[in-house]
Formats: structure tokens, C-alpha cells, sequence
């Protein structure tokens, strides 16, 4: 299984959002520099973490994003499945998903269930505290 760009920007996003919490904001045009990836991009990301109140903005010339709670209460699953479409990596372990007879579906299921447990035992106060080695 591969992850996408999406997913290790918005990590990284969240990874320098987090180091500032809670005094102050970042900076678009920082993220942009940091992570080096554009500005289109780097606000489609942020986008979607939004939605996922993972994230905030701030608009103005003094603007600039924040994390939406505290880090310690952020889960790196949160993170990941807010970019990467709930992490369905299969239709099997899909919500809606009608599939009951594939005599694959549970291999898939509780490999889903296996990695979104191990990510949402990580947050990011631990991940900025260099605490997930």
C-alpha cells in the first residue's frame, strides 16, 4: 500500500503546527517554504484537514493556520484518514460496502482495523516530543 503526497505534506503540516501551539499562527507562505510544495496544493491539504477540524485557519495579512485542538488530542489516524479517503483500502472494509461473500473481505478488514488502531495510538504531542522512535 502506497500513501499519497497528500498524506506526508499534511503530516508535516500538522508536525509544524503543532511544535507552534498554542502561540500562534503559521504562515502560509512558511508551510509553503518548509514543506516545499505550492501553495494550490498546500491549501487543498489544509482544506481537508479542516473539514476534518483538525485544522483552522485565520484570514488576514496577519493570517495564518493553528491546529484545531491540542496535539496530544490530534491522533495521527485522524490525520491520515482525513487525506487518504478513511483509509479504505479496499471497498470490503468500506462503511457502505454490501460485501459479505468475498472470502478475501476479512484479511482486508482487519488489516484495516490493525493499521487505523496503530495510527490512532500515536497523536502528534508525542510526534513532536520525538516519543513514536
Amino acid at each position: 500500500m502506497k500513501l499519497s503526497s497528500k498524506t506526508h505534506y499534511g503530516l508535516i503540516a500538522c508536525h509544524i503546527l503543532a511544535k507552534n501551539y498554542p502561540d500562534g499562527l503559521v504562515s502560509a507562505s512558511m508551510l509553503e517554504k518548509y514543506i516545499a510544495v505550492s501553495g494550490k496544493y498546500l491549501e487543498k491539504i489544509l482544506r481537508m484537514l479542516s473539514k476534518r477540524n483538525i485544522v483552522c485557519a485565520s484570514r488576514g495579512a496577519s493570517g495564518g493556520y493553528f491546529l484545531a485542538r491540542e496535539p496530544k488530542d490530534i491522533t495521527i489516524g485522524e490525520v491520515v484518514r482525513a487525506l487518504e479517503d478513511d483509509m479504505e483500502i479496499i471497498e470490503c472494509v468500506s462503511k457502505d460496502s454490501k460485501c459479505k461473500c468475498c472470502p478475501t473481505s476479512n484479511v482486508w478488514k482487519k488489516l484495516y482495523d490493525g493499521i487505523n488502531q496503530l495510527l490512532d495510538s500515536m497523536n502528534l504531542e508525542q510526534m513532536i516530543k520525538g516519543e513514536l522512535r
